[in-house]
Order: structure tokens, then C-alpha cells, then sequence
């Protein structure tokens, strides 16, 4: 009989997924063909599951690599699609940001001449002339 708190080791502790859990043969370690069989049953196995895996992954790489290609080249296609479209938009806006960007420094020289010339009219900025207050705006 076996404790519920210690776990038989020829099975995973969430109990047997299969009967290669439970028949004794190359790579199980309930094997009866001695330790050293055992071990060297199951570093065979993990090989063997290895070289599948490699092999697998090779598989799929190689099938792959067409849909990639692919896949990227349309994303090029769009993406210089997109970018042909948006040429003509990104002039318009420059055009535009330039327009603004004058009107915009046109209207700031003239407002500071101004308040300069409000300022020396009030003589804040006549150092000579002290008897007058300046006046608030």
C-alpha cells in the first residue's frame, strides 16, 4: 500500500497520461533490465524525441519560408501604395504650414512694433524722460 503523500516515481504524480507509463520496456525506469539499461534507454528516447522536434521545426521553416516571402512582399506593395497616396497630402500640408507660418510672423512684427511704439509713446523706453509715468495698457 502506498501513501497518498508520496508519490510513485514510475508515474507522473497527476497520475498515468499513457501505457508507456506503465509497461516496463527500453526507456521506462521500471524496467527491469537493470539502472544502467534505464538510463541509457532514456537518453536514446529524449534523442529520438529530439531529432523529431529538429526535424519538425525544419519542416515547417522550410514551409514557411514561401508565406513569409509573401506575406512581405505584399506589405511592401501596400506600404508603397499608401506612400504614393500620401505624397501629394504631405506637399498640401507643407504648403499649408508654410502659408501659416508667414501669416503667423507677419502678424507677430507687426504687433510687437506696436507695443514698441506704444511703449516709446508712453517714453517707458526714453531713459531721459523720467517725469512722465508710464501709462498701463
Amino acid at each position: 500500500m502506498t501513501d497518498p503523500t508520496t508519490p510513485n516515481h514510475d508515474q507522473p504524480v497527476e497520475g498515468s497520461r499513457s501505457d508507456s507509463y506503465t509497461t516496463p520496456d527500453a526507456g521506462n525506469l521500471g524496467s527491469s533490465t537493470g539502472p544502467a539499461d534505464a538510463g541509457n534507454g532514456a537518453a536514446a528516447k529524449a534523442g529520438d524525441v529530439i531529432e523529431t522536434l529538429r526535424e519538425a521545426v525544419e519542416d515547417f521553416a522550410e514551409k514557411a519560408g514561401p508565406v513569409v516571402r509573401q506575406a512581405s512582399a505584399k506589405a511592401a506593395e501596400v506600404i508603397a501604395s499608401a506612400a504614393d497616396k500620401a505624397a501629394p497630402l504631405a506637399h498640401k500640408a507643407g504648403e499649408a504650414t508654410a502659408d501659416a507660418s508667414g501669416k503667423l510672423a507677419v502678424k507677430s512684427r507687426e504687433w510687437a512694433a506696436e507695443v514698441r511704439e506704444s511703449l516709446s509713446d508712453n517714453g517707458s523706453t526714453d531713459k531721459t524722460d523720467k517725469t512722465e509715468p508710464p501709462t498701463t495698457i
